[in-house]
């Protein structure tokens, strides 16, 4: 790392008289994330740092243990001594030990202020979520415990050695406790009158019991597992067969319970509620929000989104086109689009044309981070981003999924989605901070705020159009549809999990159920008239919608905070007679590492 990129984020290192603060923070950052690696395995890989469990803890003597511990470290993280001026009291400015920086923090150079800051909003809201008992009741299609003990149980891939068929038979027999600790914390939490709502109950049902054939199948020798004895001894090849036969059984044990046990206790409405759903906010955002407030604000925006696609149709088509006629006419001819097997090609063009526009001109990124790789992942539908693994000569990568039976791939619909996966989206971004030495292991693995990263890649797609990035008529309009995509998420999660009435505009739209209350046709009518994903993706994103609160309110809201900031620094400059650094305010930014928007916003400030 360059003393020159230091410089340019303002990220200087501490000077001697505060090398005692960051050492006892970084400590304490290390001794987190060390806990945290030893209770999940994912952890452990993704920080390299030895773990202890071969799947990840889930019991409710494992949270009450993890809230006991975040407490007793959080105390010690507050209690961690600035380095005060004369006259200055103990608690150096802070009064109530708030995250905020406040009397001698104020003087502590940047790197030890955020580091500080970020500890201890990430510690409590953990504790927040895990008192509550939110964190037991967490049940979902995408995120919640079942899935990561089921992602864990992922066969070795072609060519894998004993030892890896070794570890997979480990993990087996630590599955029936975990998926037993699963159903433990959701009746710990059931038993407050924490509940799942039930349609993510029944949903997360169908998903085990999905697991349950397939592990069953594997015991049998006729399913995904089909092959594996010629790639392992007999007594091996046995015993996995064993552990499988007590994973599904113990899979199916699960499933019972959701069904004939949790499932009818809950009541019929969707979502969590305002004050289960404002400390998921806490969690996922690093901030606290006004619903009703955000509610009208996202109103209005997907207000002024819908009307520049009818004004960017009119321009093409004529007057009095709409965007439907324009995705219509878009999708018209198939020699437009391209085949799923040519999209790594083609994404793979549009992220290094990125690379050259951004790179060095609109921010910096570590000389360790590379360029970013678009691969396909398999079939299903999605996409996601992961970071790189420079211990496995692994490069950043966009892995996007197409959904069975997709034979064309429309460009103008993709690019935006290219720019806010790779540059100068999330690999810009968080695959920077992974590599960013001068950020601890806990900062660059473990502590990211989803408000934030998705903050970026939105606000990336943006600075994309600014770019010249998307310039043509039809791809500006895949960028409008994305953006209204990600405003009908905000309706349709403060809709759900905040309890807010149904407006009427909703209520008036092809297959909404015309009740003020939000349901599933109702979420599914909004994305049906807001977007141009295919009925499968609508489903999909109805379930994630449904079972994740607060999770689709970050694109929009991190966005929103980085773009205030932008403007805050652009009316600083200008009233010292300067324009803007863009590059430096941006490198500034991605310099604090993933952190909660209130953090972001003072960050930028």
């Amino acid at each position: 790392m360059t003393d020159q990129r230091s410089a340019a984020t303002g990220w200087i290192a501490p000077s001697a008289d505060w090398e005692e603060a960051r050492a006892r923070l970084a400590g304490l950052a290390e001794e987190y994330a060390r806990f945290l690696a030893g209770r999940d395995p994912a952890a452990a890989e993704a920080t390299g740092l030895p773990g202890e469990e071969p799947l990840p803890v889930t019991g409710p003597e494992a949270l009450a243990e993890r809230a006991d511990i975040e407490r007793r470290l959080r105390r010690r993280v507050s209690a961690v001594e600035p380095v005060r001026g004369p006259g200055e009291g103990a608690d150096g400015g802070l009064g109530d030990g708030g995250h905020g920086d406040g009397g001698a923090w104020d003087a502590a150079p940047r790197p030890v202020r955020v580091l500080r800051s970020h500890l201890l909003e990430r510690l409590d809201t953990s504790i927040e979520i895990l008192e509550s008992g939110d964190q037991g009741a967490l049940l979902n299609v995408l995120a919640s415990p079942f899935q990561g003990v089921r992602r864990a149980l992922r066969l070795p891939g072609p060519g894998a050695r004993q030892e890896e068929w070794g570890r997979l038979l480990e993990r087996y027999r630590a599955a029936p406790g975990a998926l037993t600790g699963i159903a433990q914390s959701l009746e710990a939490s059931a038993a407050r009158g924490v509940l799942p709502p039930r349609s993510q109950i029944e949903a997360v049902a169908r998903q085990v019991d999905r697991f349950a054939g397939d592990t069953a199948a594997r015991e049998a020798g006729s399913g995904p597992a089909v092959g594996h004895g010629a790639l392992v001894d007999g007594a091996l090849d046995r015993d996995l067969r064993a552990a499988a036969d007590r994973t599904a059984r113990a899979a199916s044990g699960l499933s019972r319970y959701l069904r004939e046990e949790l499932a009818p206790r809950t009541g019929a409405r969707e979502g969590v509620g305002p004050e289960r759903h404002a400390r998921w906010v806490h969690r996922l955002l690093g901030t606290s929000i006004e619903p009703a407030e955000v509610y009208r604000w996202a109103r209005e925006e997907l207000g002024a989104v819908v009307a520049a696609q009818d004004a960017l149709a009119a321009d093409v088509l004529g007057q009095g086109a709409g965007a439907a006629d324009l995705d219509a006419r878009l999708r018209r001819d198939p020699a437009t689009g391209i085949r799923p097997e040519d999209f790594p090609r083609w994404a793979q063009d549009v992220a290094e044309e990125a690379w050259e526009a951004v790179v060095g001109r609109l921010l910096d990124v570590p000389g360790e981070l590379g360029r970013p790789v678009v691969l396909l992942d398999a079939p299903g539908g999605g996409v996601h981003y992961e970071e790189p693994d420079p211990a496995r000569g692994l490069p950043g990568r966009m892995l996007r999924s197409f959904a069975a039976g997709d034979e064309t791939v429309w460009p103008w619909a993709e690019r935006t989605t290219v720019l806010h996966e790779s540059v100068p989206g999330h690999h810009a971004h968080s695959g920077a901070q992974s590599v960013d030495e001068r950020l601890t292991p806990w900062q660059r693995h473990l502590a990211r705020v989803p408000g934030c990263n998705e903050g970026w890649a939105l606000y990336a797609e943006a600075l994309a159009v600014e770019t010249g990035l998307v310039s043509e008529p039809a791809d500006r309009f895949g960028w409008l549809a994305a953006r209204r995509w990600r405003l009908a998420r905000v309706l349709i999660d403060l809709g759900v999990h905040a309890w807010l009435p149904v407006p009427g505009e909703i209520a008036a739209l092809p297959g909404a159920s015309g009740r003020s209350e939000w349901d599933r046709p109702t979420a599914e009518a909004v994305l049906r008239a807001h977007t141009v994903l295919g009925e499968g993706f609508v489903q999909l994103e109805v379930d994630k919608q449904l079972g994740w609160p607060a999770q689709g309110l970050s694109y929009v809201l991190g966005e929103r905070v980085w773009t205030e900031g932008r403007e805050r620094a652009r009316r600083r400059a200008a009233s010292a007679g300067e324009d803007l650094d863009l590059r430096a305010f941006h490198n500034r930014g991605i310099a604090l590492g993933s952190v909660g928007l209130d953090l972001l916003a003072r960050g930028l400030a």
